[in-house]
Parts: C-alpha cells; structure tokens; sequence
C-alpha cells in the first residue's frame, strides 16, 4: 500500500498550530502565577494589616483600662467604656485573620470578650451612680496588665515581619531564618496563649461572664460527638457565601471546630454539631438599615442555622453595627439565660457576628413549677407610686448560677423613668429593679 506523507504546507500549519498552542500555554501559565502571586501578595498584606492593628488595639485596650482605674466620673469612664468596647471587639476581627492551624487562640478571644463586656456592666453601674469598689479598681488594672503583655507579644511579631524574621506559615519545618533567630505567627500565637493560661475569672452581668463559661454546657449532654466533615456542612449554612477550610480545634468548656474563610470565623460544635459563634471582618460604613429591621434580619439568620423560638430584649449600636440580645421563650416563658448575641451591619444588612456561648451553656427543657399567684395579683406586690404597662413571665437568673421563676413587669414612675421589676412568683419577693436606659445608641438596662 502506497503511504501518504503530508504536503509541505501540512507540515507548516502543523508546527504552527503546535508553536501557538505552546505560546497560549506558556502565556495562560504566566498569567496564572501572576494571578497566584498577586492573590498570594493580597492575602500577605491582609494578615499584616491585620496583625499591625492588633498590636494597636491592644495598645489601645491596655492604655484605657489603665485610665479607667484612675477614673472617677461617670461621663469619663463612660467614654472610656465604649471605646474598650469598640477595640476589643476590632481586636478580635483582627484576631480572626490571622492563620492559626495547629494553635487555639480561645484564651485570647474569651480575654478579648470579657473585657468589652465587663467594662460594659461596670459603666452600667458608674451611670446608676455607684462608685467603682477597689476590688473593681484592682480588676481593671490586672486587665491592664495582661493587655501589656499580649501587647508586648504582637509587638515582637510586628517587628520580626518588618526585619525579615518573621513568617506567616511553616514551611515544611523551616522559617525564614536571619541570624539564626527565626518566627512564624502559629508558635508564636501559641505562646500568647501561655501569656494567658493564668487569666483570672471575671464575674459580672454580661454573656462572656465566668461563671457561665464555667458551667458544664447542658446542651450537650448526651450529645454524640459529629465528624469534621459534616461541622464544614454546617459552617458552610452560616457562612454561605464564604468558601471556609479547617483551621484548629477550640479546647475549653465548648470543643469545637473552628473554619475559617476571606472573611468569616465560624465555630462548630464537637457534640451535638451547634453553630457556637461566628465573626465577620467586614465594617460598617452609611447606615441604611434601621433597628427594627436588623432585628427581623437577625432573629431570621438564628432561625436558618437551627436557634427557633427567640425573643429579642435589649440592643446596643456602635460604628454602625446594632447587637441585639436574644433570650429562648419556653411555651412564652423568657429564659434570659439561654443568651445568643447578634450583631447586624446596618450599611450592608449582613449578620457581621453572633455567639451562642450563653445559650449553648444553660439551654434545656425546664420544669415549670406552680406559681403562687397570678400576674395580677402580683401587680398589688409593687410600690403603688408604677404605673404598670406590660408583664411577662421569665427564669431569672442569679448571682449562683441558679435561676427563679419570676414575673416581669414594665413599668414607668411619675416622672417618666422606666423600669424593669421581677418578682418572683413562688415567694412573692422582688428578686431585681433594673433601669432602662433609652439612647440614640439602643437600649441598655442598669
């Protein structure tokens, strides 16, 4: 049989077709490791960033609880309040951007949280115009203290990224190596750890308070201990629009997974698989979005990933973000500590953190015992000088972790304050006066 062979022109197109697949190969390889590099240069600069305004935070958090020792006005220590508030809260968003595979960073978030929220019950106090006692004073200066240190530790971080000793990851166990010193921020963030394993607990009106965090989470007795895999599936629902991976698994009273995205922190449950809490990086800017719809938004996101049968109670809005306290409703009985906080951005409409710590901690099936009086009735209980406006039935919790079956009543005095009275409805005595205090900036109780 006779062989065919290809023209000379055949042989051109050829090795031309072949030349310009290996040029598009060769450019389309190009344009890739630039966009590899490029997204690995944005990724960089955002852990630097963000390990940069950490150290300022901190800086910031020790300072201002150092001068809140000293304090001794009201309106001084208010101001110093909310911006500890706001650092701490900008600390842990910082917090959550930098890679920590391998490390927990729960001694630094719980000591992050804490101090926002204790400050937070010590100005409600300093406004009900009580002084600071000295155990108080003592307290706030120990913060102080271990904000220093952890300042200290972040800073030492910082400088090690501008000369070169410093690493973001591991590198198949070598670093970046100069003088034979070396760094990389998951041991280091372990040795910030350490800085807080004496960290002492703080007792105070609030959902990071000790002696919740102490308590045995209820809600996962029982519970079976679920696969990595199927926590990625339900961190994925909070956070749908962020691709998370594994980072860590959180030690404490609540072990949990923790994933991690752009943008987003979520933490998943071992026992039972219940969305713990979860943080979003992103910031508020024109408010477009008023207080009674970020409550619908957030009491819709609790619906989606699981938390049903949750009544909103007080709210507070800072730099544009509304938080919003939740408390469960047991057949239209409020159980106020069965807590999630969340908080809405009020440019973007998007659920930008919430925590289920408290709720996780006490939730579960209470007995309701019998009451000894009606609502009603109790209403002949308060000081005539109210006027009464709604009642509700709660469980109120205690300064010893118990919790009393108790009617709440709205009311408001002669001259227009008003106030919250629970009166508990098997002994008929007042368990608790709260004021409500009305601002531009939400509600708050003292």
């Amino acid at each position: 049989m006779e062989e065919k062979s290809i023209s000379f022109r055949g042989k051109v197109r050829l090795i031309s077709y072949i030349s310009f697949a290996l040029i598009a190969l060769t450019v389309f390889s190009i344009v890739q490791s630039v966009k590899v590099k490029k997204y690995e240069r944005e990724i960089l600069s955002t852990r630097q960033r963000a390990l940069i305004s950490l150290d300022e935070y901190l800086s910031d958090i020790g300072v201002s609880l150092e001068k809140a020792v000293y304090v001794n006005s009201p309106e001084m220590f208010s101001s110093l309040s909310t911006k500890l508030w706001r650092d701490s809260a900008e600390a842990k968003n910082s917090l959550s951007e930098l890679p920590s595979s391998n490390s927990s960073i729960a001694n630094t978030y719980k000591f992050l949280s804490q101090v926002g929220e204790y400050v937070m019950s010590l100005q409600r106090k300093s406004m009900n115009g009580q002084s600071l006692t000295e155990s108080e004073r003592e307290q706030l200066l120990a913060l102080s203290e271990y904000a220093d240190k952890l300042s200290e530790k972040i800073n030492n971080m910082c400088y090690g990224m501008q000369n070169g000793t410093f690493s973001f990851e591991k590198q198949n166990s070598m670093f970046l190596k100069t003088d034979d010193i070396s760094y990389n921020v998951i041991d280091e963030m372990d040795d910030v750890e350490q800085t807080l394993s004496d960290f002492p607990s703080l007792v105070f009106d609030g959902p990071f308070s000790s002696h919740i965090e102490s308590m045995n989470p209820k809600m996962l007795e029982g519970k079976e201990e679920i696969t990595k895999n199927d926590a990625l599936k339900i961190a994925n629902k909070i956070c749908p629009n962020e691709e998370l991976n594994y980072t860590f698994d959180e030690i404490g009273k609540i072990p949990c997974y923790v994933f991690k995205g752009e943008n987003c922190t979520v933490a998943v449950t071992k026992k039972g698989g219940y969305p713990l809490y979860m943080l979003n990086s992103s910031f508020a800017g024109e408010i477009n979005v008023k207080y009674e719809d970020a409550v619908k938004i957030a009491k819709k996101y609790l619906n989606e990933i699981g938390y049903t049968n949750m009544r909103e109670s007080y709210y507070f809005t800072e730099d544009g973000i509304c938080t919003v306290n939740f408390a469960y409703s047991q057949n239209g009985i409020i159980c106020y500590s069965d807590l999630i906080k969340v908080s809405v951005n009020l440019q973007s409409g998007e659920v930008s953190s919430f925590d289920a710590t408290g709720y996780i901690s006490c939730h579960t099936a209470r007995t309701v015992p019998n009451a000894a009086f009606s609502a009603d009735e109790g209403k002949e209980k308060l000081y005539n000088g109210l006027q009464i406006g709604s009642v509700s039935t709660c469980f109120a919790p205690t300064q010893w972790g118990t919790e009393n079956l108790c009617y709440e009543y709205v009311c408001k005095t002669q001259n227009g304050q008003h106030l919250l009275v629970y009166l508990n409805a098997i002994t008929g005595e007042e368990e608790n006066v709260l004021i409500l205090l009305y601002s531009d900036g939400g509600v708050l109780t003292k």
